[in-house]
């Protein structure tokens, strides 16, 4: 649930009041927890030399000298240390069975050191949430924070989960560190082997190793991918005010959303058995041509439906569910409600995520307006870290039932361009703070589901508070001419009106674009703005006679077009209350289709005049809806 301490704004709030009151009650609190200072007298020493300097981290601080990479730490740059007090380090070593770091592998040092420094930013405590931290460690893993015994007055902030902050947001020249009491100690085991650890998920684990699932979820990095066979002169440059980025490298990850025992009993399940009835009351509905399969190792059985339902291939903190797209620099003063789409293992099944603002809530997994039901994470069992994913217990039973079927394939689908790929997750590109503002180059076959054709220059911009984007991602190409093909996320059967988001700039050139292969009429000209007489845009509240604007929502739609929706702002780029209030802002209308079954479906897009070229979002509208849908 995780609603209790994280509003529904996500990190954009940084609990900033909450670690306000926090700082304010450490104050008073003894010296084991934070000393009196929440902030240290920037001194001018760099981080290497405040290490060197200071007693408390004289082991840590062998272990920086000797790998070298003390060197780094004293150079220009930004970083953030979790540093381990020598008490830390001692009992550490006494966990180890040994007495010094001469007992370690140099290989063993460097991945100690490396777990404990953050390259490329400082991190202070106030940018501390509860769960994952969005930069990663030198050695590629996350860093989470959690916050305890905050109602019995002695608050504590952990890392990892188990590592107490003894003194925060020292600042040195080019960092700031934070002493800890605790060595890190990452897990190096892949999320089957951290999930059979934890006995509360006994039968959980028993079927997803029983219908082979398991072996699924093994790979960590692609390491044939190398940085240097794409790193060319466009590598960090700036563009259109953006730091140009080739990926440092290719991750895997996986997201386990995991029923206890507990759970399962209360819902009258106690073994394998009643387990594989469950699942067949389920899923035999909604696949009855399917009811005879009973090998669980094949895809199409109703217990490895239940179980690949529960299994996504990218790695999910819980803030990366949606609270991470859903900064109110892009939510239109947090009024409506943000969708987030996944696509799960179980074949050609989507996952709805969503927030609901009337109850201050978010990550509600699957929420049935009719009946009130959701799934959602457990309040005290989540972001469960392991080397190639992540884990969390759910607080009740998750299907793709008929009533999930009926309300994903009954309603608008708008679907941001980034959700279709799960390398954008994994590789730590999307959902990362809005002051980033990264641009990354997308090399010819880093992403799956994405063909680049060569002499195409295709780019991802994560999130960034300039832009005019919904979740505030876009990709984009801005030299010359393109051509790439994207794979969608498996839409649901049925007939639907399909909508391309985009902003429209004189910049702009113009694209044929192919729906599963067919043209979707002539090609766009994305140059054309908005109140451009072609497109036929009337800002609404201008016009008397048609002061919402429905009257032209009608004439745009008779073009092919139609005003972005009112349900997010644009960034500082732009002046506009909400996309629907800019002529900087359209949906292209690529047609209505009939989608004979659940599938993905391929969106192709060619240059036919030079020029930018940006998508934002796809959205699906059940064409039976099109008239009561709204405008948000």
């Amino acid at each position: 649930m995780i609603n209790s301490l994280i509003d529904t704004k996500g990190k954009s709030l940084r609990l900033s009041f909450w670690i306000l009151t926090l700082l304010v009650l450490i104050a008073g609190c003894n010296g084991d927890i934070v000393d009196d200072q929440s902030y240290y007298t920037f001194t001018g020493d760099r981080l290497g030399e405040y290490l060197s300097e200071n007693e408390q981290f004289s082991e840590f601080y062998k272990m920086v000298d000797t790998t070298n990479v003390v060197s780094l730490l004293n150079s220009y740059g930004a970083y953030t240390c979790f540093a381990p007090n020598n008490d830390a380090v001692g009992e550490f070593y006494d966990s180890l069975g040994i007495v010094s770091m001469n007992e370690l592998t140099e290989e063993e040092i460097l991945k100690i050191v490396y777990d404990h420094i953050i390259n490329g930013v400082t991190v202070s405590s106030e940018d501390f949430v509860e769960g994952r931290l969005p930069e990663l460690t030198m050695s590629k893993r996350y860093i989470s924070t959690t916050f305890s015994n905050f109602n019995l007055g002695d608050p504590v902030i952990k890392v990892n989960h188990t590592s107490p902050i003894v003194n925060a947001n020292i600042e040195v020249h080019n960092g700031i560190i934070h002493e800890i009491g605790e060595v890190l100690k990452p897990t190096e085991l892949n999320v089957v082997e951290a999930l059979e650890q934890e006995p509360e998920f006994s039968l959980f684990y028993e079927a997803l190793v029983s219908t082979g699932l398991d072996e699924e979820l093994t790979l960590i990095e692609d390491l044939s991918y190398n940085k240097d066979d794409y790193e060319n002169e466009l590598d960090g440059e700036v563009r259109l005010g953006t730091l140009m980025l080739v990926p440092e490298y290719r991750k895997y990850g996986y997201t386990v959303l995991a029923e206890s025992d507990s759970t399962y009993r209360r819902n009258g399940i106690r073994n394998l058995e009643e387990l594989k009835a469950y699942a067949a009351s389920v899923y035999d509905v909604i696949y009855p041509e399917d009811a005879s399969i009973t090998d669980i190792t094949n895809r199409r059985n109703s217990l490895n439906r239940f179980v690949a339902y529960h299994l996504i291939n990218k790695q999910l903190g819980h803030t990366k569910f949606i609270m991470d797209y859903d900064e109110n620099t892009y939510q239109s003063n947090q009024v409506f409600n943000m969708f987030e789409y996944i696509e799960t293992m179980c074949p050609n099944t989507l996952m709805e995520v969503r927030t609901l603002r009337s109850a201050n809530r978010t990550n509600l997994f699957n929420y049935i307006p009719a009946t009130g039901r959701y799934v959602t994470l457990d309040d005290e069992n989540y972001d469960n870290d392991a080397v190639n994913g992540v884990y969390h217990e759910i607080t009740d039973i998750l299907t793709y039932n008929y009533d999930v079927a009926s309300m994903i394939s009954s309603k608008r689908l708008r679907m941001d361009a980034a959700s279709f790929f799960p390398e954008l997750t994994n590789n730590n590109w999307r959902g990362r703070a809005v002051e980033s503002k990264l641009r990354y180059l997308i090399p010819p076959g880093y992403i799956e589901r994405l063909k680049i054709d060569d002499g195409t220059d295709l780019h991802y911009m994560s999130n960034d508070d300039r832009l005019g984007d919904y979740q505030g991602d876009e990709f984009n190409s801005i030299l010359g001419l393109y051509s790439f093909s994207l794979i969608t996320l498996p839409i649901p059967k049925g007939t639907y009106e399909v909508r391309m988001g985009y902003q429209p700039t004189t910049s702009r050139g113009a694209a044929q674009l192919y729906w599963d292969g067919v043209p979707c009429g002539i090609p766009l000209d994305l140059s054309l703005e908005a109140n451009n007489p072609a497109v036929g845009y009337i800002l609404p509240g201008t016009d008397p006679t048609d002061p919402f604007g429905y009257e032209n929502d009608k004439m745009m739609r008779n073009r092919g077009y139609m005003k972005g929706p009112s349900s997010f702002r644009l960034g500082s780029w732009y002046t506009a209350e909400s996309a629907r209030l800019s002529n900087n802002y359209l949906r292209r209308i690529l047609g209505i289709y009939t989608f004979e079954k659940d599938t993905t479906h391929t969106f192709r897009v060619v240059a036919s005049r030079s020029g930018q070229f940006v998508i934002d979002f796809l959205e699906f509208v059940p064409t039976e809806i099109i008239e009561s849908e709204g405008i948000d």
